[in-house]
């Protein structure tokens, strides 16, 4: 006879607890073993988060003795990539390339089909890095102060581009120009490199592109920098002024990039992918990337990832709030 007192359900409750656990384990120990596994990159590629996946997937596949398939799922200002891999199966063979624009998205679209903050889980930060702002060579301006005094002699008739809706380029463009009281038109495009080649082709004006993307082309000669965005100078680009310290006092952005998982992800799973992640980040492959296209690497437990992570969704709803940002 089957016993429904108290004490005998704790007892069965602790056994089903056990049970799950030995199975998650289990299920851990296999991980990866079944089939490659999926880094979703919600951008085009050749931007400045598919410049930053690539080598890490590659990197990751050694480390895991699996292979990692780099799955380009533009559009919405990443939000579409972030939707798909957030309703993934979540096993452990799904995952997303998140980054800053996830926050600011969480914030600004009111038009989403999923709650970024209850459907994706930090799994480890990968950097942070400053953005640039870029202008078409044509452009008469060199100096952050010339740039602000040309867009308020053109006034509606200026340009930007976005790598989309709600992205960082375009929340941060909108806050410069209400504390520089300058006007510009938003031209969003689906991911940073096709609006990187409008700008190379003079059909955009300015933008402001995250510092990998930026940099390959500035080196290049392909588009002229002319300030970054963070708080203190990039040592990528030592000689460019911030626009906090020349017309925008206060004004700071700064770009993190992460990978994410699915919730419900089991976590010894997030623990495994979480300490590949870090043993990819110590490579010479790794380093030469990074450095090379302006990335610091931002080294963060699991916890505090997550942490970071929810605390800078609130941080852009702030920012959104203020300056009436809104997506619908």
């Amino acid at each position: 006879m089957q016993s429904n007192s108290p004490k005998g359900n704790r007892a069965r409750g602790w056994l089903a607890a056990l049970f799950a656990l030995a199975a998650c384990s289990a299920q851990a120990a296999s991980w990866p073993e079944q089939q490659p596994v999926r880094l979703i990159v919600p951008a085009a590629p050749g931007g400045s988060l598919d410049i930053l996946s690539r080598p890490l997937a590659t990197q990751l596949g050694a480390i895991l003795g699996q292979t990692v398939i780099v799955e380009n799922r533009g559009g919405a200002g990443g939000m579409l990539g972030a939707d798909y891999a957030a309703k993934a199966t979540p096993d452990g063979y799904t995952f997303l390339m998140g980054a800053v624009h996830h926050a600011i998205g969480a914030t600004v679209n009111h038009n989403l089909m999923f709650k970024p903050e209850r459907d994706l889980v930090g799994v480890a930060s990968i950097g942070t890095t400053p953005n640039v702002v870029i202008v078409n060579k044509k452009l008469p301006v060199h100096t952050p102060r010339e740039l602000v005094d040309w867009m308020k002699q053109k006034g509606d008739s200026a340009n930007y581009a976005t790598g989309g809706p709600g992205t960082l380029q375009h929340l941060s463009m909108e806050w410069f120009k209400s504390v520089a009281g300058v006007k510009a038109v938003a031209v969003h495009y689906r991911g940073s490199a096709p609006a990187m080649s409008d700008l190379l082709g003079g059909q955009v004006d300015l933008m402001f592109e995250t510092m990998p993307l930026a940099l390959a082309q500035t080196r290049s000669g392909a588009v002229r920098a002319i300030a970054v965005t963070s708080q203190a100078r990039a040592p990528a680009l030592p000689d460019l002024p911030t626009l906090g310290e020349t017309v925008s006092p206060g004004f700071a952005v700064s770009s993190w990039y992460g990978v994410m998982a699915p919730a419900g992800t089991p976590p010894a799973i997030m623990d495994r992918m979480h300490d590949a992640i870090e043993r990819a980040l110590d490579t010479p492959e790794l380093k030469k990337v990074w450095d090379g296209a302006g990335v610091q690497p931002d080294r963060m437990s699991r916890a505090q990832f997550q942490a970071f992570w929810l605390d800078d969704i609130q941080r852009w709803g702030k920012i959104a709030r203020e300056h009436a940002i809104r997506i619908d």
